[in-house]
């Protein structure tokens, strides 16, 4: 055999004859290469004398044999080669002096890592493979074969983020990420600095790529593990019943399936199961009504312990789709401001939760309500820029069509009671007077006038709106059904979103601006008060539906607007577009 055999040991990539993958490890006859010692293998020498790509010593990475690696067939377009990218290899060894560049076990781990994530998220058809031959060639002391091959992988992988940085709405629509090709690695070269210039020259510059930020990568290790664990889980065949409901003390329909479940989820203890597997009846009590309260915590559920519709759909989740969907969270959550330069609000909609992070701490957090399924909330990135005390309401362009106009033909005293005007437009505010228009011949498709909601304590918006700039009219207010926080189920609004301590916000808000009136005195005044604000606070409106907490626990969130897998009704793709979107 004419590959390396010794242990990862930095030598020269070749001698005075062009090397190749070991292409025999898979079964082919290999190129013959100048070979390394394996005891006796010398310390890293550099070639000394001038290198050109164009000379007889070039790394003839063309000769690798495409029957032997086939990953690139999924991974590459229109490529004949078992490599994605052989010319740019050619020229990052020969700027690095044709020696190896993935001797570092910590940085053979960090590519895997990264490699891994696009495999588990099913996000690039091809991955699942090319993990493999890595893993066949280290396993083999290929030395030479799993360097480059590793090289080409992390270029590969480089420009599979730059498409979902460019593209993030792939994310959530049940889209994969496009073969790469030669155009897009130029693209990327001719991007910013940090990116591209230093591609594969040191192993410095490689790791401060793959794992810069070590927490955050620790935290995708960690993710990964559970990820993994899952995939490997033997797959259930459970269909819970259309209308499920075991409320406790009942008998629980295909129990042994749902208990298998719960325990390879580790809601239902070891001990616990091996007992209740052999029982022929089991009911909603104990030990199970138990699991089924911590399974409900996990999932952001209602935790009562019935076992009703919610829980019934999220328990059904394939393991294979849990592993998926932990993955594709991954890369969800590499979008937004990271909160270190200046505060910053991250909304997570499935969560129904927002918080304020800055210099690493979370120093805010509140429920939140956000916009139903039928009226989504957008997903994108912005930062405040006024804050509106004692607001008035400008009722958007749905909720005039599809509440106030069939409101007001039902009661004619509904606008009485609301506190809302009718006016000409929005940049027309003069008053029309509710009796000059014949009701029974309005089409609300048709209505030429604006709805106006006065200040008050029936106003939509409670005391106090945030602004922020951005194409949707989507922006946090306050608001006085302060019951409906209440519920576990928070998708509820028109799109905007409820903030619970709303008036904390704004006290928030107000101290980070260094302003000196506090907001309860500002809301006494009952006058409007536009206040702006130069001090940057970001804003970010997120979809995480999964994540691993501190304490290593799998969190899973109900998939309320079907970016995770297909429903039934779909969000149209406007609601995920991601303009402006932020990438950490």
């Amino acid at each position: 055999m004419f590959c390396t055999r010794s242990s990862l040991r930095p030598v020269n990539l070749f001698g005075s004859l062009a090397i190749t993958l070991c292409a025999s490890t898979f079964g082919v006859k290999a190129q013959p290469t100048n070979t390394v010692s394996d005891a006796s293998a010398q310390p890293a020498v550099p070639i000394t004398a001038s290198v050109s790509i164009q000379s007889e010593q070039r790394l003839a990475v063309g000769l690798v044999r495409p029957d032997a690696l086939k990953s690139y067939q999924q991974l590459c377009l229109n490529n004949l080669n078992a490599l994605c990218f052989s010319e740019p290899i050619e020229r990052i060894y020969a700027t690095n002096g044709f020696m190896p560049l993935w001797q570092n076990a910590e940085l053979r781990e960090a590519l895997y890592t990264r490699l891994r994530t696009l495999d588990y998220a099913q996000l690039m058809p091809g991955m699942a493979e090319r993990i493999m031959e890595l893993e066949y060639l280290e396993a083999q002391h290929d030395q030479r074969g799993f360097d480059i091959l590793a090289t080409d992988s992390y270029l590969v992988y480089q420009v599979l983020m730059q498409q979902m940085t460019k593209k993030p709405s792939i994310l959530f629509r049940h889209q994969t990420l496009t073969q790469v090709n030669h155009q897009m690695l130029a693209a990327l070269s001719m991007g910013p600095a940090s990116t591209m210039p230093q591609f594969g020259t040191n192993e410095q510059a490689l790791m401060m790529s793959l794992r810069a930020d070590e927490a955050a990568f620790t935290t995708t290790q960690r993710s990964l593990e559970q990820a993994k664990r899952y995939q490997q889980l033997p797959e259930h065949d459970y269909v819970p019943a259309k209308k499920v409901l075991v409320k406790e003390g009942k008998i629980i329909p295909d129990a042994q399936k749902v208990l298998a479940i719960l325990y390879q989820h580790g809601d239902l203890p070891e001990v616990e199961y091996d007992w209740l597997k052999q029982e022929t009846v089991v009911t909603n009590s104990g030990h199970v009504h138990a699991a089924l309260k911590r399974f409900q915590k996990r999932n952001g559920l209602q935790v009562d312990g019935v076992y009703g519709p919610a829980t019934a759909r999220q328990l059904a989740l394939p393991f294979h789709d849990v592993a998926r969907v932990i993955a594709l969270n991954l890369h969800r959550n590499q979008f937004g401001a990271t909160g270190e330069e200046r505060p910053s609000i991250r909304v997570n909609i499935p969560d129904y939760h927002m918080q304020i992070t800055h210099k690493d701490e979370v120093v805010f957090e509140s429920k939140v309500i956000v916009g139903r399924t039928a009226r989504p909330t957008n997903l994108f990135s912005s930062a405040l820029s006024v804050m509106v005390v004692n607001p008035r309401w400008n009722v958007p362009e749905t909720i005039k069509k599809e509440d106030v106009i069939p409101g007001v033909k039902a009661s004619p005293d509904y606008l009485q009671r609301k506190n809302m005007t009718i006016i000409h437009s929005w940049r027309d505010r003069t008053e029309i007077p509710m009796e000059q228009i014949e009701w029974s011949t309005v089409d609300p498709e048709t209505f030429p006038y604006e709805f106006m909601q006065g200040p008050g304590p029936t106003n939509a918006l409670g005391n106090v709106k945030f602004l922020m700039p951005n194409d949707y009219s989507i922006y946090l207010h306050d608001t006085p059904a302060r019951s409906l926080f209440g519920r576990t189920k928070r998708n509820l609004s028109s799109g905007c979103v409820r903030v619970e301590k709303a008036a904390e916000l704004a006290d928030y808000i107000l101290d980070y601006q260094r302003r000196t009136q506090s907001y309860k005195h500002l809301v006494k005044t009952e006058g409007i008060d536009n206040i702006n604000l130069p001090r940057k606070i970001d804003v970010d409106f997120t979809y995480v539906t999964a994540w691993v907490d501190e304490n290593d626990v799998l969190q899973m969130r109900e998939d309320i607007y079907g970016y995770d897998r297909p429903i039934r009704e779909p969000v149209e793709d406007k609601f995920s577009t991601l303009k402006n979107y932020r990438r950490y």
